[in-house]
């Protein structure tokens, strides 16, 4: 407890008690009668401003009797005497704070003398500018000093004051317990006090000393919400709640100051909002930030956050403090999107319960709980995604809100809490009621006529996009789906007849003479319309089954009709071709009916259009209708038609729009082919269609879009028929594919960015999958991932969002994503590739030089482009995922060891038992025993092999390759690139000892060659100092290793004789098993056997060392 006793006078009977102890003791008694309160919210509680009431109500009266007998000698008057005491009372308490480390010794204390004090001070309108000034002052200081528990009560304090100070506006004052003391008092009280709870102000102007008390109280909390401490920075916030009242700037008549401060303020909150590292202090800030205009973005961001209370908390802000009305089409739409994520319904629950809530009790409440006036809201034709959820969530509440014997999900429980017995059946009543695709209404957005149309009646069908929509979302969610359908569409033939209307509607639209005349924004948006209305009859017909032989037959001819008419608009082929693929019995029927279709299509001449008059414009119209069919039909069916003889005769409708003039026509033309080519025999691909789109992939002359499909369709058929790129008659892989590669590198130099990042895309992919093997077109991926300018090429297409960006084909950011992962997984997927990986560095520098040439100008565009192009990051890539997939390759040799040890303990526990005489170990174990034997033998050997060879270094090899460009191509470079390349020799660390001899000599030769060849002066001091490393390095082979060798050949010369039948069959057998085995290490091959001496000392390599090791600047 806070002791105020040792500050007190004492006091006789006959003397009156002093102002400050009279505080003393009110203090005294309240901290131990209503110790524990809380002030976490900043609120006051009731048994607070009643102590407060009493408090005021003795001073008064103490200084009526002071003012009578005239006993005032010193002139201070009464309110500072009581600002006096009440600022000792706080000081006390925070001295207990100062004093005490275990909190739960003064929380509940502290806290009580604060709430006091501020009710006392700042609430009500009986309170006095001084008492408030010192004790908002004595706050101020609080709030600023060292120890981080005595700012947070600070801020606490600050809060409370500013709570008291904004309760002048509503309900009955405090003061009125002064004035009329009768058992009604304290009633009175706490009515204001809840009134005022959370209004913050009833409209009633705040005096200018109180409006100056904010002011500077907000100024101190402003500071403290960027406090390094986060829960100073939580208690600052919640203080902050009060000066966000709706009657804020009311009641502070528009005070520039105060409004300089709430803008200063909620600029702090919002950066807290999206910044803060405490999930609490983020969420905190959602349930007080302002919900104006401009931060309505910033909370329904938060729906994203990471953390589930900050996304529980913005959905609750939205709810609770932002009309539906209020919100934009876009925000509706984002906040739904986000709130019903798949992972919030899968792993976070409550977010996804949260959204629900939202939409039920906020939304569809302030629309009457008319589910057709909601989703208009939402405009279902733009954001049909969207509309969809909603519809299924409304749908699923209302038929479960009432099953109070079954468990229910979580959203459907909030709805319970927030709705009573009227609200429920009201939901029910409207969300479930009967409705028909056939329904005439007064109006076509189905709201009531009586309010618009004053009792005249309108028969109009009142089938509107949002209740298409919703009839179709009721169809797919119904269980009993024969009575449902039966109830939405009334029958086939009607839905048919319904939709052919709707059909016949837009093509004379189209065809009217006023089209012209008419608006595109608006033209468009009646399109729109009516094409969603035809999609969601077509999507009924679907969930219909159409089991019934006679509407099936019905429906049938419907769609042919359809199809047929090249009037029909080109967004509902797609629905009405996979409408057809579900009413036939099986796929040969269907691919039948297609090509019906399809020569129906060409013999269309009932096509007139005002815009395409020409012939010609007709037959581009007719053929994009043919390729738009075939590519829907070619995707929906199974691999099952592979072959099937109805197939054949598509490439003749096909054929004519891959020949045709128009480009876009031959675009979507080879698309189409691909597609065909997935369902052809592999012969008779390689045969007919190979070649055509080799011959389109590998001309010059075409457009480069219509060759990058041409080129996208051989990399998938490659990826399927693993011989695609060889030759008939070849078996040779390289002269087999070299048509194919060259196309690909001039792709991967060609001047439009689209195109070298497709072609990039394919490259990849049959690099990984074996296809391909070329150091060159590494070096090509490497220099376009390190690109720049590509990085910032900006897609096209402006309709798809980030995510759908990734996912397409051509987008620079999908190609960034797949090269991140290509190059760590190419090394490691075979030694070739890590030896291609490796090889791709002398190929790399070329190319680089190349690019270098051709653009330089100046020596200040010279560094722009080594800036677009950093060939020292370039060479520490590489270096580093080639060591990366030596690391993966010892780390099996290690595991490989570690098996063989324990199979060597194995057999030594078993000669243990035999020499003790002990019973042996079973048949069976014995059997799994000696394989583990044989298996370990065959380990020994492996690693004896290993051991004998040496592996060259990264570095080692990235540095001959760079000394024999600088050797042989120097004159041709640019003087700032052979500086370049020449830092990154300098700085090579190259471990003499332990690198290969022959390698160590051929970077010798190559470095004193290139230290001839330029006569740039920082070149060749940069070829000096590797140059100075290799000096001890001999230049010839020394007679040692001449003696070793000549040994080793008469010693082996022996045993080669017999070992060589041995060695073919093994060669043999293995070819057979694997036509693609992978070669001996090239690296390794380079590399020479150890000499006698390391091997019998047991010498072990350094381990390598690359150049990500070393700082290539």
């Amino acid at each position: 407890m806070v002791a105020f006793a040792d500050d007190a006078k004492a006091t006789t009977a006959s003397e009156p008690q002093s102002i400050a102890d009279m505080i003393y003791s009110h203090f005294d008694t309240y901290q131990h009668d209503h110790a524990g309160i809380s002030t976490a919210s900043s609120s006051y509680s009731s048994s607070a401003i009643r102590a407060a009431a009493s408090l005021r109500s003795d001073i008064h009266s103490s200084a009526i009797i002071t003012e009578e007998e005239g006993e005032n000698e010193n002139n201070v008057t009464t309110e500072e005497q009581t600002a006096t005491a009440i600022v000792t009372c706080l000081d006390s308490a925070m001295a207990i704070i100062a004093n005490t480390t275990k909190k739960d010794c003064w929380n509940e204390s502290v806290s009580a003398v604060l709430e006091l004090a501020a009710a006392f001070a700042c609430g009500g309108r009986s309170s006095e500018d001084v008492v408030a000034r010192a004790v908002i002052e004595r706050a101020v200081e609080y709030s600023t000093v060292e120890r981080d528990v005595i700012r947070i009560e600070g801020c606490k304090l600050l809060g409370l004051c500013v709570r008291g100070l904004m309760m002048e506006g509503g309900g009955k004052p405090a003061a009125s317990i002064l004035k009329k003391k009768n058992k009604k008092g304290s009633a009175k009280v706490a009515v204001a006090a809840s009134s005022n709870e959370n209004g913050g102000g009833g409209g009633a102007d705040l005096s200018a000393w109180k409006v100056e008390c904010l002011v500077t109280a907000g100024k101190a909390l402003l500071p403290r919400t960027t406090d390094k401490i986060a829960k100073v920075r939580s208690a600052a916030i919640a203080a902050c709640a009060f000066l966000f009242s709706k009657d804020a700037a009311a009641c502070t008549n528009n005070d520039e100051g105060y409004a300089e401060l709430s803008n200063s303020l909620q600029c702090n909150l919002l950066w807290l909002l999206a910044n803060d590292s405490s999930a609490a202090n983020r969420a905190l800030v959602a349930s007080i930030l302002p919900t104006t205009e401009e931060n309505i973005p910033s909370l329904i961001e938060r729906i994203k956050d990471v953390d589930v209370k900050v996304r529980e908390a913005a959905l609750d802000s939205l709810r609770v403090n932002v009309e539906f009305g209020d919100l934009t089409e876009d925000w509706r739409v984002e906040i739904l999107r986000m709130g019903f994520t798949k992972r919030y319904v899968f792993i976070c629950s409550t977010t996804y319960a949260k959204t629900v809530e939202l939409l039920i009790t906020s939304w569809l409440k302030s629309t009457k709980f008319n589910p057709l006036a909601l989703l208009d809201q939402l405009n279902p034709v733009l954001n049909e995604s969207v509309c969809e959820l909603a519809s299924q969530v409304l749908i699923r509440v209302a038929s479960t809100i009432d099953c109070e014997s079954v468990k229910v999900e979580r959203g459907v429980e909030l709805v319970r809490e927030q709705f009573g017995g009227p609200e429920v059946r009201s939901l029910q009543k409207e969300v479930l009621k009967r409705m028909n695709v056939n329904d005439k209404d007064n109006t076509q957005d189905g709201s009531n006529a009586d309010d618009d149309n004053d009792g005249e009646e309108n028969t109009t069908p009142s089938l509107t996009p949002s209740k298409a929509l919703f009839l179709r979302v009721k169809c797919n969610l119904s269980t009993n789906k024969s009575e449902t359908i039966s109830e939405i569409i009334s029958d086939i033939p009607t839905l048919c007849i319904l939709l052919t209307t709707h059909i016949d509607n837009l093509i004379d639209f189209n065809a009217d003479e006023d089209y012209d005349q008419m608006d595109e924004d608006e033209a468009a948006a009646y399109e729109d319309y009516q094409n969603f209305i035809c999609l969601q009859l077509i999507h009924m017909a679907k969930s219909s089954e159409l089991q019934e032989e006679g509407s099936r037959r019905h429906f049938l001819s419907i769609m042919r009709r359809i199809l047929s008419r090249l009037a029909t608009p080109d967004d509902l082929v797609e629905m009405c071709v996979k409408a057809m693929a579900v009413a036939h019995d099986t796929e040969s029927q269907f691919v039948q009916t297609i090509s019906e279709i399809l020569v129906d299509v060409e013999e269309d001449d009932t096509f007139r259009s005002k815009e395409l008059q020409d012939e010609r414009a007709i037959v581009i119209v007719r053929q994009m209708r043919i390729i738009a069919i075939l590519s829907i039909v070619l995707e929906s069916i199974s691999g099952a038609m592979v072959g099937h003889p109805i197939l054949d005769s598509f490439f003749s409708h096909l054929s004519p729009a891959i020949t045709s003039k128009n480009a876009i026509v031959r675009e979507h033309g080879v698309i189409c082919l691909s597609k065909f080519c997935l369902l052809s025999e592999e012969q008779k691909v390689r045969a007919e269609f190979q070649p055509l789109l080799m011959t389109i992939a590998g001309s010059v002359e075409e457009r480069v879009e219509v060759r990058a499909q041409a080129a996208l369709a051989l990399c998938d058929l490659a990826l399927i028929h693993e011989r695609m790129l060889l030759d008939d008659g070849g078996n040779n892989d390289d002269e087999g594919s070299m048509p194919f590669k060259d196309m690909l590198l001039e792709m991967l130099s060609h001047s439009k960015p689209g195109i070298v990042i497709i072609a990039a895309e394919i490259t990849a992919k049959l690099l990984l999958a074996g296809r391909l093997h070329d150091p060159a077109l590494i070096a090509w991926l490497v220099l376009i991932y390190f690109d720049t300018t590509l990085t910032a090429t900006e897609f096209d297409d402006e309709d798809l969002d980030g995510d759908e960006v990734v996912k397409e084909v051509g987008s620079p950011v999908r190609l960034q994503q797949l090269l991140s992962i290509f190059f760590p997984t190419y090394s490691m997927s075979s030694l070739d590739a890590n030896d291609d990986m490796m090889a791709c560095v002398g190929p790399l520098l070329s190319i680089v030089n190349e690019k270098l040439s051709g653009s330089v100008k100046s020596a200040s565009s010279g560094k722009a482009m080594m800036a677009q192009w950093p060939v020292a990051k370039m060479i520490e890539y590489v270096c580093y995922n080639v060591d990366l997939a030596d690391k993966k390759k010892n780390e099996e040799t290690e595991s490989k060891k570690a098996k063989k040890n324990e199979v060597e303990t194995v057999v030594d526990g078993e000669q243990t038992v035999g020499e003790t005489g002990e019973d042996p170990v079973e048949g069976g174990n014995e059997a799994v025993k000696e394989d583990e034997i044989d298996d370990s033998n065959n380990i020994v050997e492996d690693e004896e092999e290993e051991v004998e060879v040496i592996e060259a270094s990264s570095t080692l090899l990235a540095s001959i390759d760079i000394a024999e460009f600088l050797s042989e191509q120097c004159d041709d470079a640019p003087n700032f690139y052979n500086r370049a390349l020449a830092k990154i020799l300098a700085s090579a660390c190259i471990d003499i000892e332990s690198e290969d001899k022959a390698l160590l000599r051929r970077l010798k030769s190559n470095v004193n060659e290139a230290e001839y060849a330029n006569d740039d002066g920082p070149t060749v001091k940069s070829i000096k100092k590797l140059a100075d490393v290799l000096v001890d390095v001999e230049d010839h082979v020394s007679d040692d290793e001449v003696s070793v060798s000549s040994e080793e050949s008469v010693h082996n010369a022996g045993d080669d004789h017999e070992k060589e039948e041995e060695v073919a069959e093994e060669e043999h057998t293995l070819a057979e098993k694997n036509d693609s085995t992978e070669k001996e290490n090239p690296r390794l091959s380079m590399g020479s056997v150890k000499s006698v001496k390391s091997s019998a000392e047991g010498e072990r390599a350094l381990p390598r060392m690359s150049l990500a090791d070393v700082n290539c600047n």
